[in-house]
């Protein structure tokens, strides 16, 4: 059978390398102290932190397409003075002008952000508005003209906690997930992100520790669970841990689920006839069939980084350091 150690080799090497941790943390720095001090725009900011799957430890190596790696992408998120009561797109007029202002060229308004494409780094600027009563936050949509509810430092919370249920084999089989679709799918638009968090966390075992029958059992349970939606042709409804009342495949197409729905069927089966697999080689073959060729072709020796990146029971992922803030406020990273 394939070995933890060929897993946990495998995890190392869809980890995000050392100078993609680097260029994320100068890049988001910087736009953060810039917006913090412009001359106009400090007037309505309050604070600043980041989240997505970097903040949440579940981000993976950015994708090389013909011999280029792909700029990593970085969610900002910015705590503004704003209320409700402002209109949607003039909150975003307003962070976009300010960017400008800041010297950044390569700009794109949003429905709900600005993206701001740096030669290494893409980050995705989000102006939020705090809730009255602090459990959450509001962010402006500018084709609803709107506010949409929203919580990213309670999804950073939920994945930690989620994390520490499963017994920190959470975060490593999401990375593990999103690493299969980017393989197995590259132009599928959706599920994708936080949507294939909340699909991991709803859908794996608990108790069990072995990452051949975490991923089967994963794969299974999704194919059990929406067999009737796929054939229905309806989108599963799964509630946002943060955000109750929200479905986190919203913005997932009917043609999308079926297309990685059928798919991960159809590796349902591969992954049973990987493990069933009693030849070293041959198994490890078809893991590299699930997978592509990250993972480990043969049984050999350990990676040097591995007691390093990820100890034995946890696959550990992209992190700032922290640094304090004021209370009542969101969690703040270098």
């Amino acid at each position: 059978m394939a070995t933890k150690q060929q897993f946990i080799d495998f995890l190392t090497e869809i980890e995000p390398k050392q100078s993609t941790v680097d260029s994320c943390s100068s890049a988001h720095t910087t736009l953060r102290d810039k917006l913090k001090n412009h001359e106009s725009f400090k007037s309505v900011h309050s604070d600043t932190f980041l989240s997505g799957s970097y903040k949440r430890d579940t981000a993976i190596r950015p994708k090389t397409v013909d011999g280029k790696v792909s700029r990593p992408d970085v969610d900002i998120i910015v705590v503004t003075l704003h209320t409700r009561n402002d209109e949607p797109s003039a909150v975003i007029d307003q962070l976009y002008d300010a960017l400008v202002d800041c010297g950044y060229q390569n700009l794109r308004k949003n429905r709900r952000s600005v993206s701001v494409l740096n030669a290494t780094v893409d980050m995705d600027v989000v102006p939020i508005i705090p809730s009255e009563g602090g459990d959450h936050y509001w962010i402006p949509d500018k084709e609803e003209g709107t506010w949409i509810r929203t919580n990213p430092p309670g999804h950073t919370d939920w994945a930690t906690q989620v994390n520490k249920e499963a017994g920190c084999r959470f975060k490593p089989l999401v990375k593990m997930l999103k690493w299969w679709k980017r393989e197995n799918l590259p132009d599928l638009r959706r599920p994708k992100g936080f949507i294939l968090e909340a699909l991991v966390a709803a859908r794996m075992s608990y108790t069990e520790t072995g990452y051949e029958a975490l991923l089967e059992e994963l794969f299974t349970s999704v194919k059990n669970s929406y067999s009737l939606h796929a054939a229905l042709g309806v989108v599963p409804h799964l509630e946002d841990p943060a955000v109750p009342g929200n479905n986190v495949f919203s913005a997932v197409k009917i043609e999308e689920f079926r297309e990685f729905y059928n798919l991960l069927c159809a590796h349902v089966d591969l992954i049973a006839e990987a493990r069933a697999e009693t030849d070293a080689d041959k198994q490890l073959a078809k893991w590299r069939e699930v997978f592509g060729r990250c993972f480990p072709a043969a049984g050999g020796a350990t990676k040097a980084a591995a007691s390093l990146l990820l100890p034995a029971a946890a696959a550990t992922g992209l992190s700032f350091p922290a640094r304090a803030v004021t209370p009542n406020k969101p969690q703040g990273f270098a």
